[in-house]
């Protein structure tokens, strides 16, 4: 026993090691990338360690043991603390206070917000972002740096904005090689406004870090285009759209299921949307389409799934609008219960401002299903327009959506048959997440290691 217990103690020690560093956590709900980011190293038979600064406290955050099963055996979590977390937590106590709050960035209603809210900071909102930025690589580049020389690890991650100065510092003094990874860009709209580097500073200098390798993800924001432009080299970057969970779909899934637990009857149109509730993520859009959808259709009714900032926002304009009861908020459920109401819904919608080559998009293409969204570029390598989905020109969403949506409504035999159409593409065409990150893993082994 003893002798097993040593070869096995002897296997895992010589396990490649990689340290990921992020501002972010697994959730709940949404950012599966961070999540299959690790289970793909793992399953790759590497160790991880993963240093964030998100706090275990977070109500958000998800149980590991759940979501990562027996793979946990070999997942190290460490968190610190940023170097300016307390005077952030002190600001936010006296935010009332009258002398300070001019210093607070505030909220902005959706009501107020224009038909495109754009991504740039202000100049108050600029220098806390900077300061948190800041606080971070203060805060963690020493515990990065113990961790990489403790762990004898042999890649280094820089996870987003905020990992990737520590991972660049950190692989710098200990000579390791090192990617910098992103789940896409806000700065091409940044880009091209111009002045771009008064705005977002910070975003610019993490994706020009010249990385050994350099992970951008195709999520519709332009974020090669952006890179190229920064001067990063073109045979440096690896750019590829998500995996998606192919078991989501479910054949033949009866809707019923979906209905009795909501309270609604067999007439019930269910349009769904499913995202965190951000202001540019639009949710508004939907909600203001159902005024003119409702009149047509007396049992259609909006399905929205997610939690975020904006919820409160949301659910006035729900009941100023007079369609409250029509607009149903199913808050943040685990990922693996999105797939009920992705295989219940007769309609997805999909109206971001910046794009909308997301992840509940391919869930949708994945799940067979009538896919509504804004004719901006960034789904044209999966979607084509009266094909597999249906896209509303940006200018004219105000007018259009709400026909749109009554009109497939209404047409069951070219509802489902751009669902049918959206099914056999994702057979076809899209990765399984197993699948995108072995290929992840095998590019940058073959390239680093």
């Amino acid at each position: 026993m003893r002798m097993l217990t040593n070869i096995a103690g002897s296997h895992r020690d010589q396990m490649k090691s990689i340290l990921i560093i992020s501002q972010l956590d697994m959730q709940k709900a949404g950012n599966q990338l961070l999540f299959r980011t690790i289970q793909g190293y793992r399953k790759a038979e590497y160790k991880v360690i993963f240093l964030t600064s998100n706090p275990a406290s977070d109500p958000n955050r998800a149980n590991y043991g759940e979501l990562f099963g027996p793979l946990m055996d070999n997942i190290f979590v460490y968190r610190f603390s940023p170097l300016f977390r307390p005077l952030a937590k002190l600001l936010v106590r006296l935010k009332k206070n009258l002398f300070i709050s001019h210093l607070i960035p505030q909220k902005t209603a959706l009501a107020d917000v224009a038909d495109t809210v754009p991504f740039g900071s202000n100049g108050r909102d600029l220098v806390l972002d900077l300061l948190s930025w800041i606080s971070f690589i203060l805060g963690g580049t020493l515990k990065a740096l113990w961790l990489a020389e403790h762990y004898k690890v042999r890649v280094i991650y820089g996870y987003e904005i905020f990992g990737a100065p520590v991972a660049s510092i950190v692989t710098r003094l200990l000579r390791i090689p090192f990617v910098t990874k992103f789940q896409g860009t806000v700065a091409f709209p940044e880009l091209e406004r111009g002045g771009a580097w008064s705005r977002i500073p910070h975003h610019l200098l993490a994706l020009k870090i010249p990385a050994d390798q350099v992970v951008m993800e195709n999520d519709g924001t332009r974020g090669k285009e952006v890179l190229l432009r920064l001067g990063v080299p073109k045979e440096k970057i690896l750019f590829w759209v998500d995996g998606v969970k192919k078991e989501m779909y479910i054949p033949q899934f009866k809707k019923r299921l979906l209905l009795d637990k909501r309270g609604l009857n067999d007439d019930a149109k269910i349009i769904l949307v499913a995202s965190k509730l951000k202001k540019w993520k639009r949710v508004d859009r939907a909600i203001k389409a159902m005024p003119q959808a409702i009149r047509e259709i007396h049992e259609a009714f909006l399905v929205v799934v997610g939690d975020g900032e904006e919820r409160n926002n949301l659910e006035n304009l729900a009941r100023t609008l007079g369609v409250d009861r029509h607009v149903i908020f199913v808050g943040p459920i685990p990922h693996d219960e999105v797939k009920y109401f992705l295989n219940g819904c007769d309609l997805f919608l999909s109206l971001y401002d910046h794009s909308n080559l997301c992840n509940p998009v391919l869930e949708a293409l994945t799940c067979g299903k009538c896919i509504v969204t804004i004719d901006d570029g960034s789904t044209k390598d999966l979607l084509t327009d009266g094909y597999n989905g249906l896209f509303i020109p940006k200018g004219n969403l105000k007018l259009e959506l709400p026909g749109a949506i009554i009109s497939l409504l209404l047409n069951d035999e070219r509802r489902l048959k751009i669902a049918a159409n959206a099914r056999e593409y994702a057979k076809k065409h899209l990765l399984s997440w197993e699948e995108r990150m072995a290929l992840e893993v095998e590019k940058v082994e073959r390239n680093l290691l």
